[in-house]
């Protein structure tokens, strides 16, 4: 009979044993954000909050995050057109300077062909230029030649081309 005994004993040995056995603070509660009971309805409402505010902050981070780093190529782009146009116009006063002054060869040429004409063929022709392009030409050539020119003219052209060249009204 003794080895029944134990057999119905140790059951209650084991039982006695974990009763006695003082434990710790126990937490029914389960942690937060598991979907689980809370303590009281305001704490679940406090929590919720919480997550949905920490899940709303990170959102915003992200689309700051991508907003600065679209922000950033686009400064990299405008940059890299800003040197692109500064190139553009440097070669655009590059080209401008060079036509300048192969204009205003082509202008002391033109001088240089209408002082050595004969001052009435000169000032026929004169008759027909542009106006601008006339006065341009008036100031390059020598004074006695420009005299000339302008004498053999009709006295309104020579008049009109007279008053441009004071004004210096050249193109």
């Amino acid at each position: 009979m003794r080895p029944r005994r134990l057999v119905y004993l140790f059951p209650l040995l084991l039982f006695s044993s974990l009763a006695l056995a003082e434990p710790g603070p126990v937490d029914d509660r389960p942690a937060a954000g598991n979907g689980q009971e809370y303590a009281s309805v305001e704490e679940r409402r406090l929590l919720v909050a919480l997550k949905e505010e920490r899940t709303s902050l990170e959102q915003e981070r992200q689309d700051l995050a991508a907003q600065k780093k679209a922000l950033k190529s686009l400064q990299e782009e405008v940059d890299r057109k800003l040197s692109q146009l500064k190139q553009q116009r440097l070669q655009l006063e590059e080209l401008l300077a060079d036509k300048d002054a192969r204009e205003l060869k082509r202008i002391k040429d033109l001088s240089k062909m209408y002082e050595k004409m004969a001052a009435e063929k000169a000032a026929r022709v004169f008759t027909s230029l542009d106006q601008g392009l006339a006065v341009s030409i008036l100031e390059k050539m020598k004074t006695k030649a420009a005299a000339r020119v302008l004498n053999n003219m009709d006295r309104e052209r020579a008049a009109a081309l007279t008053t441009a060249f004071s004004n210096l009204e050249t193109p």
